[in-house]
């Protein structure tokens, strides 16, 4: 009290001088209540660990205690890193003293603005200090003595390193506020991409390097769909089923970074042949209480707002946030297919044109509690409510060889789906007096039900509108019922010499329920009939226990990590409608190898291999019909096995002041490949279902380059160049062997034309690639979009227009044994955005002197260059 009274009397007076009469009564209300929280913060610290060394120190050394008590000595020292060639202050740093023969705490403090930290009343003996805080790393000083004849110890200046400057994490000189990447993912920052804002994680993915999204969003990785995706590190009622659909749930907004994994260790499950996409949601951690809230409107009935909220004290941090979107979409499809071995149904052009009208809900709440100094605890709960209206009109015309028209098919289609789900996550942490030591535990609980009903009303003429057939009703009720459970614990044993052991268990179980029940209703009788050969009920219930353990070591010039998981899954998939059940049990190890070696300090090499395995999805093992289009019907295959996939990669990483590359070499050898096969039946109509093939192969190169072309445009760009392979077993038709070339690009600048004024141009292509049966041909688009920072960095106003000129739709030719077919898809995607973001609490403060800081601190961020 007596270091806080003197502070204060003189910062105070220092004030009161003739140049500073005008502001007096501001700067002492906040000279005041910034030293009054340090101070505070300084004896809470110095309270708590004094009560814990109480505790710990026996009666029998209470004299001796006493004798030492007589030193008050004093530790005092200076926080500082290094940015951009200047020393800064580290602001509001954790410094605690602890003892050197029994680490017990001896007392605390915080560091002041100028980065200057003081512990009194320390006794004699032997210490040494850790300082923590947030985007450093923990600084350890040991050896530290206090006695009668030296109770005063001045540290000096202890410089801090920042993580983000860490070697297997580089942040990229002058791109550090876009993207930051280590030789085993890429980190997108979703707020510095003015071309998302207002829009999904699904807009997000078009933007992020080496993913690919097509016009029914699906994803792919480097050519490969087969892709896991993760929310904050686990596995989500989110992402269980329909990517597409959920990807479009989650406002870009609600979203902090999105990490590519390529190649995961063997600490990440084995799913996924191509690697995993995590999304990470945000969470603020400023002290006390912080939000935001966003609104956007786009063109054509599109919505979304959300607000989120934070409040930290002491050992608590809350958080809370809602998330609500509604969007209509416009698509077509237009499909002709010439069917060889049928005359009177020779040609089919069909034309289908549809809207869908998605509204759903998200509220999240949550906590991290800091039990004690060694154990943390985080909870959350995720309410999710959605209803989906999709309309289709569809128009089929049948030719025959002489190109005259022999049936002519109207089919309407009307499809309305409420549901809603909670995901539950718990945590634990614990940590140890020995650095770095962790154990974790994780639980988490998906659920979701839903109700879908769908409508359908087919007629049948000839070229005149004689009907051919009775008039077709069909309906269609189905009912879901899903439940995902995690529980996952690692440890994290530090080893001597830079060496490290992680090892844990997971255990995984996928329970998903759908009765299908279908009926049909003939001309103008008003009765349903129940459709046994449509109706099912089909159960899914998959079971995988794992365990893993990894070990590595860091030398001067080269590290490595060597791994091994393995993995048991017991797979029911039951048709209870039928009685069929098919049962799946299997065990395969899974290892995982990699070698860093620094060239040099702006050089950087990996070369690793990873083994990984694809279990097949629910859709693809449901045998349930769909007929959404009668002529092209699509079910599963429960006997599908699940693929295996060897993959190497080999990296290297360059960087400098203004520019940083990496290249990557890729080769991805895959058996048992689950694949989709369509074949033509006598009667015009094809069928689609999944087969496994013998094997496939991918291999090839890719280069992300980060440039700053002026302190005012900087621009960030990714190019993919691969081979594909695909190769049928003898017993699996020809039509599904073939390989071909492909490539990708893509690049992002982004424009700081003047203080708080950010713009991004993307431009997106894709050559054409193989898929088994077929051809994609290429796709273009251009994405724009505008941010200006108001009332002072609170607020901001963007505007964004994705495919600015309207031309990304897919094209796609396929073929199979009688036929070949050719279809053109467009779902709306010219959509423009108006939003408004406001944050409110300390963050603010923050964030403004972030951006003077990354203005240059003049305000203006081009100087000369502009």
């Amino acid at each position: 009290m007596k270091f806080l009274v003197s502070t204060f009397y003189s910062k105070f007076f220092k004030t009161f001088s003739p140049e500073n009469k005008s502001c007096l009564g501001k700067k002492i209300i906040q000279l005041f209540m910034k030293q009054l929280i340090i101070s505070l913060l300084s004896l809470f610290v110095v309270l708590i660990r004094t009560t814990a060394s109480a505790q710990s120190i026996p009666a029998a050394d209470s004299v001796q205690t006493q004798q030492q008590s007589a030193v008050e000595g004093l530790l005092q020292g200076l926080l500082t890193y290094e940015d951009d060639g200047k020393t800064l202050p580290v602001e509001f740093a954790s410094v605690a003293l602890f003892r050197s023969a029994d680490s017990t705490a001896a007392g605390g403090a915080i560091s002041d603005e100028t980065g200057v930290f003081r512990i009194t009343g320390i006794a004699e003996g032997s210490y040494y200090l850790m300082v923590q805080t947030l985007g450093f790393k923990d600084f350890i000083k040991k050896n530290i003595t206090v006695s009668t004849t030296k109770p005063t110890i001045n540290l000096g200046t202890l410089n801090l390193t920042e993580t983000a400057r860490q070697l297997d994490a580089v942040t990229v000189t002058g791109q550090k506020e876009l993207i930051e990447y280590s030789l085993d993912r890429k980190i997108i920052n979703v707020d510095k991409l003015p071309a998302t804002l207002g829009g999904s994680a699904l807009d997000i993915m078009q933007n992020v390097p080496s993913v690919t999204v097509d016009i029914d969003g699906n994803l792919s990785l480097r050519g490969s769909e087969n892709v896991i995706i993760l929310v904050d590190g686990k596995p989500s009622g989110l992402t269980g089923l329909d990517r597409q659909a959920v990807l479009d749930q989650i406002p870009a907004s609600s979203i902090e970074t999105i990490e590519v994994i390529t190649n995961p260790s063997s600490k990440f499950d084995a799913d996924g042949a191509a690697g995993i996409i995590n999304i990470v949601l945000k969470k603020e951690k400023a002290e006390g209480f912080n939000g935001s809230a966003d609104l956007n409107i786009g063109t054509r009935d599109k919505y979304n707002a959300s607000v989120n909220l934070n409040n930290r004290f002491k050992s608590l941090n809350m958080f809370a946030s809602y998330n609500f979107r509604e969007t209509r979409r416009f698509s077509y499809r237009d499909n002709f297919r010439d069917n060889f071995n049928n005359d009177e149904l020779r040609f089919l052009e069909q034309r289908q044109d549809g809207t869908s009208r998605d509204l759903n809900h998200n509220l999240r709440l949550g906590f991290d509690w800091d039990i004690g100094k060694q154990l943390q605890m985080t909870g959350s709960i995720l309410y999710r409510p959605e209803y989906d209206r999709d309309r289709d009109t569809g128009t089929y015309r049948y030719y025959n060889s002489n190109r005259e028209i022999s049936q002519l098919i109207n089919r309407i289609s009307d499809e309305e789906e409420t549901g809603d789900g909670l995901d539950y996550v718990v945590g634990f942490r614990k940590k140890f007096d020995k650095p770095n030591r962790l154990l974790t535990l994780d639980a988490t609980l998906s659920t979701s039900k839903s109700t879908q009903v769908s409508l359908f009303e087919q007629t049948t003429t000839d070229v005149f509108g004689s009907p051919l057939t009775d008039d077709l009703y069909q309906r269609n009720n189905r009912l879901n019922n899903n439940r995902v459970g995690v529980v996952q614990l690692d440890f994290v044993e530090p080893l001597q010499n830079k060496g490290k052991i992680e090892t844990g268990l997971k255990y995984t179980n996928r329970f998903l329920d759908g009765d299908f029940q279908f009926e049909n209703r003939l001309g103008d009788s008003p009765t349903w009939v129940p459709d046994p050969l449509l109706s099912n009920r089909f159960v899914y219930d998959e079971h995988t226990t794992a365990a893993y353990t990894n070990y590595g070591k860091e030398h001067e010039k080269w590290s490595y990590q060597v791994g091994l998981r393995l993995e048991n899954t017991s797979l029911i998939t039951e048709q209870r409608t039928t009685g069929e059940k098919n049962t799946q049990n299997y065990t395969y190890l899974f290892p995982s190898a990699f070698l860093n070696y620094n060239l040099s300090k702006a050089q950087k090499m990996q070369v690793n291999y990873t083994r990984r395995i694809n279990r097949p999805w629910v859709r693809a093992l449901n045998p349930f019909v769909d007929i959404s289009d009668p002529l092209n019907i699509r079910f599963g295959n429960p006997d599908l096995r699940p693929e295996l996939i060897n993959s190497f990669e080999l990296s290297h990483l360059w960087y400098g002041k203004t520019t940083s590359l990496t290249s990557t070499a890729f080769y991805r050898a895959t058996v048992d490949n689950v694949t989709r096969y369509r074949r033509l039946r006598d009667d015009g109509v094809t069928e689609q279902t999944y087969l496994n093939l013998a094997r496939s192969y991918s291999y090839g190169l890719e280069f992300v380059v980060n440039q700053d072309i002026t302190r005012w445009w900087k621009t960030n760009g990714n190019f993919s160049y691969f081979m594909a392979t695909i190769e049928g077993d003898p017993g699996v038709p020809d039509v599904l062997t073939q390989s071909n070339r492909s490539w990708s690009a893509r690049v992002n600048s982004n424009f700081t034309f003047w203080k708080g004024f950010e713009s991004q141009v993307s431009v997106n292509y894709r050559s054409p690639f193989i898929i088994p049966q077929g051809e994609i041909q290429s796709f273009f688009n251009v994405d724009v979009g505008f941010k200006k920072d108001v009332l002072k960095g609170r607020g901001a106003i963007s505007l964004r227009v994705s495919d600015i000129f309207d031309t990304l739709r897919f094209r796609i030719n396929t073929f199979g044994e009688g036929f070949t077919s050719s279809t053109t898809a467009k779902r709306e995607t010219r959509i423009a955005f108006l939003g408004f973001t406001y944050r409110f609490g300390k963050q603010v403060q923050q964030l403004q002197k972030e951006r003077q800081q990354r203005d240059g601190g003049d305000g203006s961020p081009g100087g000369e260059d502009f």
